[in-house]
């Protein structure tokens, strides 16, 4: 099974410019941050094993926005066909430098644009205390949280649809 993401960074964004779109008045170390987030829940999803991902960088004819409402889930299709996707993901992707932790949170679609399923977790910085967390010398410890978190996101996914009546 083949997923991609339609959307990805910190709000799940669509641009040329990929996650960055809405970061233009963030500083230099904090695009930096994003980026190292965003490379950790990448590899993570990379190395879950119920499909195969592919990474945003690769994914065809991205929508510069998606309407709300029916069309939403048009959109999902055509970009599913593009790609050749099975399985569709939006996906937020939060380093909080304060608190240093990073949220990761996702909404899955199938090929058909219908809603699959959806998962969030914060994971707190695996690093005591980061005296600079905009530093280059912390971005590992960025991709490492951002990949902990998504790894999280993926186990606490809450699946939502019809009830499924289980026969003992």
């Amino acid at each position: 099974m083949r997923a991609g993401a339609i959307g990805i960074g910190p709000t799940g964004g669509y641009s040329s410019e990929g996650m960055l779109a809405d970061l233009k008045t963030a500083t230099p170390e904090e695009r930096r941050v994003h980026l190292a987030a965003r490379r950790g829940t990448e590899q993570a999803l990379a190395g879950y094993p119920k499909f195969q991902y592919i990474p945003f960088v690769k994914m065809k004819q991205v929508p510069p926005h998606l309407p709300a409402g029916e069309s939403y889930a048009a959109h999902v299709k055509k970009f599913a066909a593009v790609n050749d996707l099975d399985t569709i993901m939006r996906i937020w992707i939060i380093p909080h430098l304060h608190q240093q932790e990073v949220s990761v949170s996702f909404t899955t679609y199938g090929r058909d644009g219908e809603f699959i399923t959806r998962g969030v977790a914060t994971v707190p910085s695996l690093v005591q205390s980061l005296d600079d967390p905009t530093a280059r010398s912390s971005l590992s410890s960025w991709e490492e949280t951002a990949y902990a978190a998504a790894e999280a996101a993926l186990a606490n996914r809450i699946i939502v649809g019809p009830p499924v009546n289980i026969v003992p």
